[in-house]
């Protein structure tokens, strides 16, 4: 993962929006835009920008069923954010 990669998930996920809609989806198999829609106070259009920039990123993925999108969270790439701010931390001295 590159800095730049790091430094626009860290920019995506601090809009607090993104970060609640991240949340929702983590927290279930997979969710599709209505599900996710109805728990957030934005409008459509807003939620499909915030799907959008998540998705350009890896950090969500989406298939589609019919009319409905469904959207899930890709693990993979969340852990290589993690594994990257991880090295930055300090080694702590005991």
């Amino acid at each position: 993962m590159t800095d730049e990669e790091v430094a626009q998930i860290g920019k995506a996920l601090g809009d607090p929006h993104r970060l609640a809609i991240y949340t929702q989806i983590a927290q279930h198999d997979e969710l599709y835009c209505g599900e996710i829609l109805v728990k957030q106070s934005i409008s459509a259009p807003t939620l499909s920008h915030h799907l959008k920039v998540m998705s350009e990123l890896g950090l969500i993925a989406s298939r589609k069923d019919g009319l409905n999108v469904f959207y899930h969270v890709v693990p993979e790439k969340f852990a290589e954010y993690l594994r990257y701010l991880t090295h930055l931390a300090p080694k702590v001295r005991h």
